[in-house]
């Protein structure tokens, strides 16, 4: 059944945490084990942070050559860490037929990241614009089956780059959701209903809005502050405030962790994770995309787990958070997107953007077999 409003309201307690920074990841760090998933460093110290920042982040020349890796899609067959990972974490290519299995008798709902998933990673953030062919073929997905967009970005600038009305947004890490009141697939989704630019019906769900005068506020004095600092720039996300420092040299890395820290000293009810070089400032609240998976799925009216096949689509450790609650709640599949082994909770593994459009595809021929063999 879909959410009451006294449900819905049980989704927006929250509790706050300590500051903190956010564990490296990738193939370097490959002897940190999955229990950084469950540690992180306080990051009340600038050292702390400072020691984060740096280890997520390799030398240039190396990393240029790992981007370079991932743009023309190599498997890197002769790393035996990769060659080990991938046996634990299968090509969703390669074991489509088991997914397909899975799906028999049960309802998929897709959930996918935005960056890295549908577009790939860019220098400028800005730039980061999803391919025609992609779109396609996330439209056509959507008109199967519940279609969500999960992302770190508001959700105002992710929907700029997707541009389709049909499909719900969750931005700032799941704490702005929005979409169509009645999806293409015939599901009524419960939120606080209103109206889009377009006219439409929508329903929306922010469970962090009480901070939204904080984050403003927040956001005007961090660009004030980075604005001393070559190749710093500071993204608002509307519930997430995203500090870039991947053009920003790396003697000045202590510095711009002095000022973010300055910052948020008064401002408590803030903290601070990590991404691929990017510092996010967020709510201090109980709330990230594991919990809007659970949301979106009890909007639905999909929360029962023998009903439903959740797939999640994600290459950031952010996207662990949503892995582990298909794990732990809604026996569905994590797939995360990398072609160099990382601590995943993922189930499959796609190498990279165009092995994500193909599962995609892959997806809508289902429907369209399962309609063939109907009409025999």
């Amino acid at each position: 059944m879909p959410l009451s409003s006294e449900q819905a309201i049980l989704f927006t307690e929250a509790a706050t945490f300590p500051s903190k920074c956010s564990p490296p990841s990738g193939p370097l760090f490959a002897h940190f084990s999955a229990a950084w998933k469950k540690t992180s460093v306080q990051s009340d110290s600038v050292n702390g942070c400072l020691t984060v920042m740096r280890a997520s982040s390799p030398p240039r020349s190396k990393e240029e050559a790992h981007i370079d890796a991932l743009k023309e899609g190599h498997r890197l067959p002769g790393n035996p860490d990769y060659l080990d990972w991938v046996v634990e974490h299968p090509s969703a290519l390669d074991s489509f037929e088991e997914i397909v299995d899975a799906l028999k008798g049960r309802q998929l709902a897709l959930f996918l990241d935005y960056d890295g998933t549908l577009s790939p990673i860019v220098e400028d953030p800005a730039r980061a614009f999803m391919s025609t062919e992609m779109r396609s073929a996330v439209k056509s997905v959507a008109k199967l089956y519940p279609t969500s967009i999960i992302t770190g970005r508001s959700r105002e600038k992710v929907y700029e780059f997707v541009q389709l009305p049909e499909l719900y947004y969750a931005g700032s890490h799941g704490m702005d959701i929005m979409g169509p009141a009645k999806g293409s697939h015939g599901v009524t989704v419960s939120g606080t209903l209103t109206k889009n630019q377009e006219g439409e019906d929508v329903v929306f769900f922010q469970p962090a809005s009480r901070f939204l005068t904080t984050m403003r506020e927040v956001f005007d004095i961090l660009e004030r502050q980075m604005s001393f600092i070559e190749g710093a720039r500071v993204e608002d996300n509307k519930f997430c405030l995203s500090v870039h420092f991947r053009q920003v040299r790396e003697q000045d890395w202590q510095f711009l962790a002095q000022e973010v820290q300055s910052v948020l000293k008064r401002y408590p009810e803030l903290s601070i994770t990590h991404g691929r070089k990017v510092l996010e400032i967020r709510p201090s609240i109980k709330w990230d995309k594991g919990k809007a998976v659970e949301y979106l799925l009890e909007a639905l009216g999909l929360g029962d787990s023998r009903d439903v096949l959740p797939v999640y689509i994600g290459d950031d450790r952010t996207d662990e958070d949503a892995f582990e609650i298909l794990n732990n709640k809604f026996n569905g599949y994590g797939i995360l997107v990398s072609n160099v082994p990382k601590a995943t909770g993922a189930t499959y593994s796609l190498r990279d953007t165009s092995e994500v459009q193909q599962f995609l595809k892959r997806l809508v021929q289902i429907e369209k077999i399962e309609k063939n063999y109907h009409k025999l």
